[in-house]
């Protein structure tokens, strides 16, 4: 019988680009779940973008922009990001996402 597993990754907040900080935190995750996958074990891997807070709002003023506006630019810029590197989410969102709004 298939174990399951869920694997989550911490949210990093959509105020900048990525940086190796952000990737050596979130790898491990991913390291697990293509693990586990191999063995043919269930896994569910998710994380996404934080698309509210402090340092967004702060960001959105350094640039005269609205937050909503950095938040989304980061998150698509990090969808992209983690898809270059091959990252095997099952889920990748934004709190913004209608679905994590409604379920979360």
């Amino acid at each position: 019988m298939k174990k399951k597993f869920l694997f989550c990754s911490p949210w990093p907040y959509a105020n900048g680009s990525l940086h190796l900080g952000h990737i050596a935190g979130l790898l491990p995750a991913d390291i697990l779940a293509r693990y586990f996958r191999l063995r043919g074990e269930e896994v569910l891997y998710v994380s996404g973008s934080d698309c509210h807070g402090t340092p967004i709002a702060v960001r959105a003023s350094q640039e005269g922009r609205q937050p909503g506006e950095v938040a989304s630019q980061y998150h698509e810029e990090f969808v992209d990001n983690f898809a270059r590197l091959g990252f095997s989410y099952d889920c990748y969102a934004a709190t913004t996402d209608a679905s994590h709004q409604e379920q979360v």
